[in-house]
């Protein structure tokens, strides 16, 4: 069984990258980086670190940990997390605001499709709307770092109006792409 989820989580993980498009060479810059890309052999988001990245961005980049940490948090109370699997629970978290960090990467006008794909191969692909007041917590409602609470994780995405399958654990990458419209 365990075989089984191992080569699952991999296969999951390889497509998470391929739907992301991070097999070519060019990178996006780091937030303190100007530099148009970055050498192959560098990861392109460390621990805790995201990517936002696809067409629908003008600017693609990456933020550390460390620079998610120094942003202006916001908080969000009392909010229902829906999990699929166990008890719902009443949640407070902290952390810079999505449109925050779609902002900083200068996302284009009109409807997108923003697809999360978490450490883990765990990817949501959903409507920009879906993800409204969103934010990518670091904190829970106390101040205390998520990493300190739970070693596996560093951050989440947490979407106040959404089911628990849409609070991505570690979340890596944001991906951006124009919605076909039919």
């Amino acid at each position: 069984m365990n075989i089984q989820l191992k080569a699952l989580s991999t296969v999951a993980c390889a497509c998470c990258l391929i739907v992301a498009g991070c097999t070519h060479d060019a990178r996006p810059p780091r937030a303190d980086d100007q530099s148009k890309t970055t050498s192959i052999s560098e990861p392109a988001v460390t621990a805790g670190g995201i990517e936002l990245a696809g067409s629908g961005l003008d600017r693609p980049i990456i933020f550390s940990y460390e620079q998610l940490s120094q942003m202006k948090m916001t908080r969000l109370d009392n909010l229902l997390m829906q999990r699929t699997h166990g008890p719902d629970a009443i949640t407070s978290w902290q952390g810079p605001a999505l449109d925050t960090l779609l902002a900083a990467a200068q996302i284009k006008p009109g409807p997108m499709t923003i697809t999360l794909c978490a450490a883990d191969g765990y990817t949501l692909a959903c409507d920009r709307k879906d993800l409204e007041s969103a934010i990518v917590a670091l904190e829970d409602g106390r101040g205390r770092r998520l990493i300190d609470l739970d070693p596996t994780c560093r951050q989440r995405l947490i979407a106040p109006s959404q089911t628990g399958n849409y609070w991505v654990r570690n979340l890596r990458l944001i991906r951006v792409e124009p919605t076909a419209i039919p």
